[in-house]
């Protein structure tokens, strides 16, 4: 009976073990889901936006797409996408972003929408620089940039805002890490020590020294709102909050937040 009993718990012990090497070895597969389909110059055109060329040491070119903005005054936002799909998804949130005339950079990370190179954090933090450098090098003042991150694009945007200048940050549903996130997901594993990615922006966001807009649906089923509030809350005034009564992780587009971002970008850079 004990022999029974010790073998099964090896056996038990095993198969955690065989899980807890597969988690490690596919967490990436589980954090990203990149599309690779890219839109025509025509369809681009259509919409008002063009592909442009992002260059940088540490990697191949990558494309972004990119519309200026309708008069000098006007805000640019630089924006970083969640983590389905890719820049040429969203173009439609895009054309609200820049409704009021503010320009907007959509940034194209690596892995995603054709764009070649390795997907990580390490990776998109370069990518976030580069692209912001960009926007520097072609006349866009600092004052007038407003940093934009929407779920895990919240960690490149509080990274970019650490190191850089800025008017203000606009995040929808961030996080404090996404070591928090995966820790609720698989709580009979130690995901903390596993982690390649984990995107601290709690460890980060006091110590930015710029205003803060926060989004969230209150109803949010993959980033809670409670999460979202423990990093808002961190945060060092002014600050101001958005909870979306009843919104979820992916429908707040479609309740109205197009328009938040261009009146608190527009507010911002004026400030």
């Amino acid at each position: 009976m004990i022999r029974i009993a010790v073998i099964a718990l090896a056996g038990m012990g095993g198969l955690y073990l065989v899980l807890l090497l597969l988690i490690y070895s596919f967490q990436r597969n589980l954090m990203y889901f990149p599309d690779q389909a890219v839109s025509s110059d025509a369809v681009l055109s259509a919409a008002g936006f063009e592909r442009i060329s992002i260059d940088s040491d540490d990697f191949e070119p990558l494309v972004s797409l990119w519309q200026p903005p309708s008069a000098p005054e006007k805000p640019v936002i630089l924006h970083f996408h969640g983590n389905a799909g890719s820049v040429f998804h969203r173009i439609p949130l895009y054309q609200q972003m820049a409704a009021d005339g503010a320009g907007v950079l959509a940034v194209g990370y690596p892995g995603y929408g054709g764009n070649g190179g390795e997907i990580s954090e390490g990776n998109f933090h370069q990518t976030a620089r580069a692209n912001y450098d960009w926007l520097i090098e072609h006349g866009i003042e600092p004052k007038r940039i407003i940093i934009a991150g929407q779920s895990i694009g919240s960690g490149s945007a509080t990274r970019l805002a650490a190191e850089k200048d800025a008017a203000g940050m606009i995040l929808e549903a961030p996080f404090t890490g996404t070591d928090d996130i995966a820790a609720r997901q698989f709580p009979y594993f130690p995901v903390r020590l596993l982690m390649k990615d984990s995107f601290r922006n709690v460890d980060l966001i006091a110590g930015i020294d710029m205003p803060l807009v926060w989004i969230h649906g209150t109803a949010d089923e993959v980033i809670s709102f409670e999460i979202g509030q423990l990093l808002f809350d961190r945060a060092e005034q002014p600050k101001t909050a958005f909870p979306i009564k009843n919104g979820g992780h992916n429908d707040l587009w479609d309740r109205g937040i197009g328009k938040i971002i261009r009146d608190e970008a527009a507010r911002l850079s004026r400030e």
